[in-house]
């Protein structure tokens, strides 16, 4: 099972996860990213290395 966690104290809700997402896990809520459909998650790891700020820790990763 994915386990998907963002610090939401880092994000600043750029939405390069959101962009580079292939199976469309993200959407920002409240100017944070959320994962919000994390079994659709393809597990390759592009949302960990597009964010600028390494607020996403990805089980997979």
């Amino acid at each position: 099972m994915v386990s998907i966690e963002v610090d939401e104290e880092k994000c600043d809700g750029c939405g390069e996860c959101v962009d580079v997402c292939p199976e469309g896990v993200w959407i920002i809520n409240h100017e944070k990213a959320k994962p919000k459909n994390i079994d659709a998650c393809a597990e390759c790891c592009s949302c960990v290395e597009v964010c600028p700020q390494e607020c996403i820790e990805h089980s997979s990763c």
